[in-house]
């Protein structure tokens, strides 16, 4: 039934050209309808305006009823966005999120533990939703700026209340999402609790473990052993396991705030962690020459004018107990406007350009036309008589394992050695490191976390780096 149903929709939603992705996501990628909550589907479309938006529920709600009847009694179109179930009556539920490409990159940036999820799935049409806007990993900062992070878990459940939002469409062209409150019952209060548990917990797990996986529910405790005293409390409140009506809810209430500050001191242990391991990357202020030409270590110029005000209030109120500079006359220049107490590192200076030193990309393609078919075959070749950005990378890694103890600390230094750092904290081939967006003065913010280097840059400056915007 799931199949026939998934492959109906998708032909009802493919027929409109503006669409540019559909993807299931969810438990409806299980094999039997009776381990589904609802179907969800997320689409991406070009533009999203009020007449093709109602087109595309309409088209939904035409599905032949030979598909779910009568094991469903009526079709219902979810059009919110959030955690609201409307799987009562008998009802099949096909939970419809619209975005288009502005509005999902804005959803990506501020609800990262939904859209991680979402990474998992491939698409059933279009590109997948990871290769449209990734969300990359996640961060410590997220689970208290994010939408549904811990915080406004605890708001929800304390007013007895769910967030969810939905479009308000201004005009055809122009909408706005407004969020709206709905009461929930003694018993949706109890399985809202069982949800806050069950991904409070998968996030941290995908956090610590830096990896995005599927995990389930019988899963869950095997992952994060510290959390392991709240499986009775989860078992508890598995509706699968357990029948809500019977709970003593005052109990489970009690139970569950112990979950909550137990949650909260954890992260608050993984921040100490951080700030006593943290350390800064700047990207010295802009020269004369940082005009579209490859600017290396084969020129040496300073900077163009003293640091703007305001980033140079920012980088001092930063508390660190060390300095570094890269040699080059532009990164001295910006460190001392901060300090006269620095330590010189050749590890951290600009990528050797070699005989591309002073061309642009255009006249590199001219001169030396092999290594831009390198890379364009996906391949890290060096610039003539000079590095590769794995070389670079191989110098930043030598780098930091040489201060590791040396933290708090923040070092001056280039776009390619950030850009190298930036793609190893997040995953990325380094080949495609040329694609980042590194602004000059902005203090690129990292922590050591045991084996790993991990970016704390807060998410919507992620977005600026990765996307130019």
């Amino acid at each position: 039934m799931i199949h026939k149903l998934k492959k109906e929709i998708l032909q009802a939603l493919k027929k409109d050209k503006n669409n540019i992705s559909i993807t299931f996501v969810g438990s409806v990628n299980k094999k039997k309808i009776n381990d589904i909550s609802d179907i969800d589907v997320v689409v991406i479309c070009k533009k999203l305006t009020k007449k093709y938006y109602f087109n595309q529920i309409e088209s939904v709600k035409k599905l032949d009823e030979k598909l779910y009847k009568p094991k469903f009694k009526q079709l219902y179109i979810n059009d919110t966005f959030g955690p609201l179930k409307y799987n009562t009556n008998g009802n099949l539920v096909i939970h419809l999120m619209i975005y288009d490409l502005e509005s999902h990159k804005k959803h990506v940036v501020e609800s990262p533990f939904t859209c991680l999820d979402w990474n998992l799935y491939n698409s059933s049409h279009g590109p997948n939703l990871r290769d449209i806007f990734p969300v990359f990993n996640l961060q410590l900062l997220d689970f208290k700026t994010a939408r549904r992070n811990i915080n406004d878990y605890r708001f929800e459940f304390k007013e007895r209340k769910l967030s969810y939002r939905k479009y308000q469409f201004l005009s055809n062209s122009d909408y706005v999402q407004v969020k709206k409150y709905k009461k929930i019952t003694e018993i949706e209060i109890l399985e809202f609790m069982f949800h806050i548990l069950k991904f409070s917990i998968i996030n941290l797990y995908k956090f610590v473990r830096n990896k995005n996986v599927i995990i389930k529910s019988t899963d869950v405790f095997k992952n994060i052993n510290e959390f392991e005293k709240f499986e009775p409390l989860f078992n508890k409140l598995d509706r699968s396991k357990s029948d809500l009506s019977k709970l003593d809810i005052d109990k489970v209430i009690s139970e569950f705030y112990d979950f909550l500050n137990f949650f909260d001191d954890y992260l608050l242990s993984l921040e100490k962690e951080m700030k006593k391991n943290c350390f800064y990357f700047v990207r010295h202020s802009e020269t004369n020459l940082n005009d579209g030409s490859f600017l290396g270590i084969g020129r040496n110029p300073g900077v163009a004018s003293s640091m703007n005000k305001k980033n140079l209030t920012s980088l001092e109120s930063i508390e660190v107990s060390n300095y570094f500079s890269s040699p080059m006359q532009r990164a001295i220049d910006t460190v001392e406007q901060i300090t006269t107490k620095y330590t010189i590192s050749k590890l951290i200076q600009e990528i050797n350009y070699g005989q591309a030193e002073g061309l642009n990309l255009t006249e590199l393609e001219k001169a030396y036309p092999k290594i831009k078919k390198a890379w364009d075959n996906g391949k890290d070749a060096s610039f003539p008589d000079g590095e590769n950005t794995s070389d670079v990378l191989v110098r930043v890694q030598k780098f930091l394992s040489k201060n590791k103890n040396n933290v708090p600390f923040m070092a001056f230094t280039h776009q390619v050695v950030i850009r190298v750092a930036l793609s190893n904290a997040f995953g990325i081939n380094i080949n495609q490191s040329h694609f980042l967006n590194i602004k000059h003065e902005y203090p690129y913010k990292f922590y050591f976390d045991e084996n790993l280097v991990r970016s704390a840059i807060p998410r919507k400056d992620i977005y600026s780096i990765f996307h130019n915007e």
